[in-house]
């Protein structure tokens, strides 16, 4: 197993530098922009120069947040001149799959950190902290802040508990105890309210999105395997494409076949331009076994994703299948079935 740097360290490397990139991950989620700009707030306060850029937009429901305002949206990070930033900051990146291989070695000659949460990251920084017990990197975050003896105002609470709600789905996925406490100090701390700031517009889903879940769930079938209950949809480029569908909302989709009774395992299909991108979630089981082995991914044991180079979305629903059956069913807890 890899080794992590100590929030110390990390801190001091961050601290040292004038200018720092971050981008937010691509298809952000509330977790990515919880922590970027939380962590943009922080280093500002502490005079660092910080830009925050992202190819994709977020959803709507997280655009209402004036602190979304400070990310610089449509920005490729791979456009940008790395030699211009002292440090190329990642939180919330999984892995670097999603970049081109000029992008990776430009990244050799930077000073990256990674500060992360999913169990497949492969600590790719020249500093890293991976907590695959942490839900959210936002609760990361809240440790490491705390450790620095940062002020939790409502600013900064507000935004990492935008990245806790949203990445525990309100403190149903993970360690819900330990963040039920966190949550209670930052809601304290940042005097929010947990209805009106965070619960309302968070839930608040938009039409397409609602569209778009139509569709998963129209398309959805149900097949047995090794015994335990597969559910599984898929959606092409010209269907999501003809309601309007943001790539950021593709990722979020699959929550709406999280919950159906007596279903161990779903994984929706989502056909983009040159590949399809797959989404796996479960209920105990391990769902990374399948998501590496499928190339181009991984995540959180109970929610991970993958990329296939591929648009032929028949042979890529047979071979998610095919892929489940040969791997079998893993508990979170190791144990093979």
């Amino acid at each position: 197993m890899e080794k992590n740097n100590t929030f110390r360290e990390i801190w001091k490397a961050l601290k040292k530098s004038k200018k720092i990139l971050m981008a937010l991950h691509p298809r952000p989620d509330g977790d990515a922009l919880g922590s970027c700009t939380a962590m943009k707030y922080v280093l500002e306060k502490k005079g660092v120069n910080v830009r925050l850029v992202s190819k994709d937009m977020v959803n709507e429901s997280l655009e209402s947040y004036d602190f979304n305002k400070e990310v610089e949206y449509g920005i490729d990070i791979e456009q940008l001149s790395l030699n211009e930033f002292d440090c190329i900051l990642f939180l919330d990146h999984g892995a670097l799959y999603d970049h081109s291989e000029e992008f990776k070695e430009k990244l050799k000659n930077a000073r990256t950190i990674n500060i992360d949460h999913h169990g497949t990251n492969p600590y790719f920084g020249d500093l890293n902290y991976v907590d695959a017990e942490s839900p959210s990197c936002c609760s990361i975050l809240y440790d490491f802040f705390d450790k620095i003896r940062f002020r939790f105002d409502r600013e900064l609470s507000l935004r990492l508990m935008v990245g806790i709600c949203t990445d525990t789905n309100f403190f149903t996925n993970g360690d819900s105890i330990n963040n039920l406490r966190t949550a209670i100090i930052l809601l304290k701390m940042g005097g929010l309210n947990y209805k009106k700031d965070l619960y309302d517009p968070l839930k608040n889903d938009p039409w397409v999105l609602k569209k778009y879940q139509g569709l998963l769930l129209s398309n959805m079938n149900m097949k047995e395997i090794n015994g335990r209950k597969v559910a599984y949809s898929s959606v092409t480029k010209k269907e999501y494409e003809k309601i309007g569908l943001s790539r950021s909302d593709i990722r979020i989709g699959i929550k709406c076949m999280q919950d159906i009774k007596d279903v161990d395992l779903v994984f929706a299909l989502i056909e983009l331009t040159g590949e399809i991108k797959g989404s796996f979630r479960s209920r105990g089981w391990d769902t990374t076994i399948y998501s590496e082995a499928l190339g181009e991914g991984g995540g959180h044991k109970e929610a991970s994703g993958f990329a296939m180079k591929t648009t032929n979305m028949k042979k890529a629903i047979e071979l998610v299948l095919r892929t489940i059956k040969e791997k079998g069913f893993v508990e979170i807890d190791n144990k093979n079935l």
